[in-house]
């Protein structure tokens, strides 16, 4: 969208001016930049109008499909733990999970539906996807709000509004029970408080400013607990917060007390007050789901003991010779040491060590200690002959796996089989020569354990190990690597580290815990008034864990799934997604978009920057035509819009975990809106006298595509073949699945 020339400036819609000084702002440039009146009877009607159609397109027909659709197979099932108090892992933070639980128990849902299937009479469905589209219905006032506040006129903020209740993939995504459409309001909430705030910002301190700078902090808090992709809507307010702040830094007029107020107002409510929801959201998720499942076994010890039903609190409270152990690592994925009867390919192709994450027999070791602490620096006591006792700090034991009669063996003469600069970890036969060597004897070092359990002694759960091999040296570790899947399965690869730092390293990669005791000799304890419990602790062990799951979430690229995409083909939609199958008598949902908004909004969005960039060689070869005061609302408007865009699109790129179309419909978003905002100003650069026909025309567009597409959005139950005219492009999987192998 180019600049118009000097004979067309005569014909443009009148634009308001900005001062470049925050303290140079004038009460006469203040009144022409406050927040406009929007509670006026032409916004509360269009408002109301807004939220009525967009409310019909979202729950017209919402109940038609019976079965579970989609991912409301593991939302909905989460939901149901919510209500069992049943503790489960997910990749993602809690807020839209606990409020799909809130509607589950609004609708009177008793937890006993694994979400598979047709839904049961006793589950009201129709109610909890209605109260997911309630999330969605918000879209369309909140576009409105958000472009009244950019300075959109009327006329331009309601086609905005309706662009965003006429797309049929914000439409039908909105119409199920899954995380998008909390996602989705929270995000637009978020922009709408920010444009807000914006427009006060030569108020500084006054009550509008500091409402919705608060409820900027509150929407942030809401978008990143939803799911981590509201991050990027962080980034957003994050960038134009620094924005502001060094343009106050660069003007001589504010002073510094002043100045200072600022970072610290922005401070409580950009970071503090966010951070605090976001961390309310797993303060009550953890406060809700106190049952155990084995999916907590990545928790710390301590969090587990206080779970109902856990498998872990009774058990024998001194580990000692003749007692069986299973060694877990705290390496998140690396699961317990492990041995089975196959053996390396390469290096000593003795029998192999491996980090496996399920229990079964070939995780258990019997310890026998061979050199008590006292003697190790003299090497006093026989090697070969098990010491009875418990198991302390410094003593020197032999780790013998029951299942196959091996001991665990350091070798220093080989390497690791997948990181070289580590040692190889294997298993010799209790018959064999190599366990009467040196190389099966483990120093015992205790590192940080729980306070009561701190006399010195190994106990389950409370007393973290660090073994270290005693000819070798080296410090037995979960590498983090994985072993080939051809012969090591895609276990975890167990090695050992000779480096000088191993034998002093606190690292989770070096540390073991005995999470089961097994001694018949002993009586069971309840483990659990021994252990220690902290929530920063929790919080952090579990969203490093929601980290590491994402990550894992690696595409198989010899495998086609109908359900990927990728980030590539999202803008002008390439790929849309069959969210359901698509068999004849089925109903059937496409993730689909309106393809006038998509293209539209792709175009727009992509050609901004050399929008900027002829801007940018106008103004150094000082042709550019703004007049005083124009350039910056404009600006600062589309920055806002278009940032939102690039933030919400353009980190997908840099992800190696598996991406959807869905995960385009927050950038989707912003991109409708600037494409709006740019028609805006085009129109009144360009054909002030032609703004109702704009209006009307492409308004009219948009609502007929999207009624033409409406069949796959509000769902087809009859053969596909009878509905005509939907495949615009030769690669949508409307027909078939042109990809399918």
């Amino acid at each position: 969208m180019m600049r118009p020339s000097k004979a067309e400036k005569s014909e443009r819609m009148p634009l308001p001016s900005t001062s470049k000084s925050f303290a140079a702002y004038s009460s006469r440039q203040e009144s022409r930049d406050h927040v406009p009146a929007l509670w006026d009877h032409r916004d509360r009607f269009i408002i109301l109008a807004l939220t009525l159609l967009c409310a019909f397109t979202r729950l017209y027909r919402i109940g038609r499909r019976q079965n579970v659709a989609w991912d409301e197979a593991h939302f909905g099932k989460f939901g149901a733990l919510y209500i069992n108090r049943t503790f489960y892992h997910d990749v993602h933070p809690p807020t839209a999970r606990l409020l799909i639980a809130l509607s589950e128990v609004l609708a009177g849902h008793n937890g006993t539906f694994n979400f598979k299937g047709e839904y049961p009479p006793y589950v009201n469905y129709v109610f909890m996807r209605m109260f997911n589209a309630a999330f969605g219905i918000t879209l369309a006032p909140l576009a409105y709000l958000t472009c009244r506040q950019l300075r959109m006129p009327v006329g331009f903020a309601a086609m905005a509004g309706l662009f965003v209740t006429m797309d049929n993939a914000l439409c039908v995504i909105s119409r199920f029970i899954l995380l998008d459409a909390p996602l989705l309001a929270f995000t637009a909430f978020a922009l709408t408080m920010l444009a807000c705030f914006y427009r006060q910002r030569r108020q500084a301190f006054s009550a509008g400013w500091w409402r919705f700078l608060l409820m900027t902090g509150v929407s942030l808090g809401l978008v990143a607990s939803a799911k981590w992709v509201g991050m990027f809507a962080v980034a957003l307010v994050g960038a134009y917060t620094i924005y502001e702040l060094y343009e106050m830094f660069c003007d001589a007029h504010v002073p510094v007390r002043v100045y200072l107020k600022h970072w610290a107002a922005r401070i409580v409510a950009l970071i503090v007050i966010p951070l605090s929801i976001y961390m309310l959201a797993f303060k009550i998720h953890f406060m809700v789901l106190n049952r155990y499942n084995n999916s907590a076994n990545f928790m710390p010890m301590g969090f587990q003991t206080k779970l109902i039903g856990n498998p872990i609190s009774q058990q024998p409270y001194d580990v000692e010779t003749g007692s069986a152990v299973r060694l877990q690592s705290h390496v998140s994925g690396a699961g317990y040491l492990h041995s089975h009867t196959h053996q390396y390919p390469t290096g000593s192709m003795r029998q192999q060590i491996t980090g496996y994450g399920y229990a079964d027999g070939n995780n258990l070791w019997n310890v026998q200690r061979r050199i008590a602490a006292e003697d190790v620096d003299g090497m006093r006591g026989s090697a070969g002959e098990a010491i009875p006792g418990p198991i302390g700090h410094g003593d020197v034991i032999a780790l013998h796996h029951n299942s196959t009669n091996t001991y665990l063996y350091a070798d220093t003469g080989h390497e690791a089989p997948v990181s070289k600069q580590f040692k190889e970890v294997s298993a010799v036969k209790a018959d064999s020569a190599e366990a009467m060597r040196r190389n099966m004897l483990w120093v015992v070092e205790i590192v940080n354990p729980e306070k009561r359990m701190d006399d010195g002694h190994v106990h389950p759960l409370g007393t973290p190990l660090r073994l270290r091999s005693l000819l070798g040296n080296c410090v037995l570790m979960a590498s983090g690597d994985r072993l080939d899947k051809n012969w090591g399965w895609g276990q975890a690869e167990i090695a050992c580290s000779s480096s000088p730092d191993a034998r002093t390293q606190t690292g989770s990669k070096y540390l073991w815990t005995v999470e089961r005791h097994i001694n018949k000799a002993q009586k069971s304890v309840n483990l659990g008034k021994f252990m220690s419990s902290s929530f920063l602790r929790d919080f952090a062990v579990l969203n490093r864990q929601m980290w590491l799951t994402n990550n894992a979430l690696i595409p198989d690229h010899d495998k086609h799934n109908v359900l990927e995409s990728d980030p590539l083909s999202w803008p002008f939609m390439v790929y849309p997604m069959r969210m359901v199958g698509w068999d004849d008598a089925s109903i059937k949902y496409l993730e689909i978009g309106n393809p006038l908004l998509w293209w539209g909004s792709a175009v727009v969005c992509l050609l901004f920057p050399l929008q900027v960039l002829y801007w940018l060689v106008c103004w150094r070869r000082r042709c550019l035509s703004w007049r005083a005061g124009e350039f910056r609302p404009y600006i600062e408007g589309a920055a806002i819009l278009w940032g939102g865009w690039f933030l919400h699109y353009a980190p997908f790129f840099a992800m190696g975990r598996v991406t959807y179309l869905h995960h385009f419909l927050p950038s989707l978003y912003f991109g409708i809106l600037f494409m709006t905002y740019q028609v805006y100003f085009a129109t009144s650069w360009y054909a002030p006298r032609s703004t109702r026909s704009v209006l009307v025309i492409l308004s009219a567009a948009v609502v007929g595509v999207f009624w033409w597409f409406s069949p796959l959005t509000f769902g087809w139950d009859k053969p596909i073949k009878d509905l005509w005219g939907m495949e615009w492009v030769s690669s949508w999987p409307v027909y078939e699945d042109k990809l399918a192998l």
